[in-house]
């Protein structure tokens, strides 16, 4: 993450003297930001399932994959990656951090939403080509009305449509913000996993109800 940022401050003076330029350090950013993220929660969920395994099993068993108790451990944790997810909310990521380390994944709503909207920008930019459309009481937009507070889009209204791009400029004022929430989720799941471990020797084979709405 921080040499990512260093990458943003060495580009920046080139975007400076060629505008046009901004729209690839912006998207660029956001991307890889959002992948470095997703990467890392799926590292976390792989080391927490080796700790985890009886109750990680019990949990995929009780919410119908059957065959999750006999699997070897490298099926398990692959199974356990492909749950990372920020869609919904993020409920999935949520449960499997309170199945595996007993805790929720965000150290307050505040951060989540700030993650959400990382990852939902990542999905504008990535399949969309950075832009979303509307039509009144017809066609609802595929993205935007799901941003939760990041100000990255612009509008503008062709009568009864609305065509949304990405503002390039606040979407890199964005990524600023989103790399403080990044440093307290951090500083979070450091205080949660790192410093207390009773998660690893905890024998609670519990499972989280998948229809548990995130915090």
């Amino acid at each position: 993450m921080v040499q990512l940022l260093e990458y943003a401050t060495v580009a920046a003076p080139l975007v400076a003297q060629d505008p046009k330029l901004l729209p690839e350090l912006a998207d660029s950013i956001v991307v890889l930001v959002a992948a470095r993220l997703d990467g890392f929660f799926q590292d976390m969920v792989s080391l927490g399932t080796r700790h985890r395994e009886r109750a990680v099993r019990k949990h995929f068993h009780k919410h119908g994959n059957e065959r999750a108790r006999s699997y070897d451990l490298p099926t398990l944790i692959k199974l356990v990656r492909s749950r990372v997810s920020f869609e919904g909310g993020g409920k999935r990521l949520d449960n499997l951090f309170r199945v595996i380390f007993q805790c929720s994944v965000w150290p307050s709503d505040e951060v989540r939403d700030v993650v959400l909207d990382l990852a939902l920008l990542r999905n504008v930019i990535v399949h969309n080509s950075g832009q979303d459309w509307s039509q009144d009481g017809v066609m609802p937009a595929a993205y935007a009305a799901q941003f939760r507070g990041a100000d990255v889009l612009n509008t503008r209204r062709y009568g009864e449509f609305a065509v949304y791009s990405v503002d390039h400029y606040k979407a890199l004022l964005f990524v600023r913000k989103a790399a403080l929430s990044v440093v307290d989720q951090l500083k979070y799941l450091e205080e949660r996993i790192v410093r207390d471990t009773s998660w690893a020797e905890s024998q609670d084979e519990g499972t989280v109800d998948d229809s548990t709405p995130a915090r």
